[in-house]
C-alpha cells in the first residue's frame, strides 16, 4: 500500500567520530532498496526543533516534489523552498546499515554521540535527547504525559453519535 506509514517507534543509536550512525534494525528492515540494490536516504533539516528528517527514496521524492511544486506561490515563499531544497542531501546506507550524516546537518541538529531515532510515519527523525527535552519531544516512553497520549489516541476515533 503506497504511502502507508512505515516508520514508528523509538530507538537510540550512537554516532561515531566520523558522523556515522547505524540505522536501528527495526527501521532498517523497512528501507526499500533500489533496482541496483542500493538503499538511498534523503537527509533534510527538521522543523519545530533542531533535528533531522530522514526519508527513504520514495517518501523523500514525494516530499521534494511537494516542496518543488506550486509555481504560483509568492516569490519569497518559493525562494525559501528552493533554499531549503538546496540543503537536502542524499546518502547511501552501507552494508553494515550505517549512514554518513553531512557535517553541516549534524551541527544544525546539535547531534552528539547518543542519537534518538523516532518513527514518524513516512520518515524517521534523528535528534539529540537534550535538544528533544528542550522542545518537549519524547525521548522515551517514561517521559510521555498520559493525558496527552489519551488526547492523541481519542482524536483518531470516529465520532460517537
Amino acid at each position: 500500500m503506497a504511502g502507508a506509514p512505515k516508520y514508528f517507534g523509538l530507538a537510540t543509536t550512537s554516532m561515531d567520530s566520523k558522523n556515522r550512525i547505524t540505522i536501528p534494525a527495526k527501521f532498517r528492515s523497512r528501507l526499500p532498496a533500489s533496482s541496483d540494490g542500493k538503499v538511498l536516504l534523503y537527509v533534510m533539516l527538521g522543523a519545530d526543533f533542531r533535528h533531522l528528517d530522514i526519508f527513504d527514496q520514495e517518501s523523500g521524492e514525494r516530499r521534494i516534489e511537494a516542496l518543488s511544486g506550486d509555481a504560483g506561490l509568492p516569490s519569497d515563499v518559493q525562494r525559501q523552498r528552493q533554499q531549503f531544497l538546496a540543503m537536502v542531501e542524499q546518502v547511501e546506507v552501507d552494508k553494515q546499515g550505517r549512514v554518513l550524516l553531512p557535517k553541516s546537518h549534524v551541527a544544525y541538529a546539535n547531534l552528539t554521540s547518543e542519537v534518538v531515532v523516532s518513527g514518524n510515519g513516512d520518515h524517521m527523525q534523528l535528534y539529540d535527547p537534550t535538544e528533544a527535552e528542550k522542545a518537549n519531544v519524547p525521548v522515551n516512553i517514561e517521559k510521555l504525559d498520559p493525558g496527552a497520549v489519551s488526547g492523541i489516541y481519542n482524536s483518531t476515533l470516529p465520532e460517537q453519535g
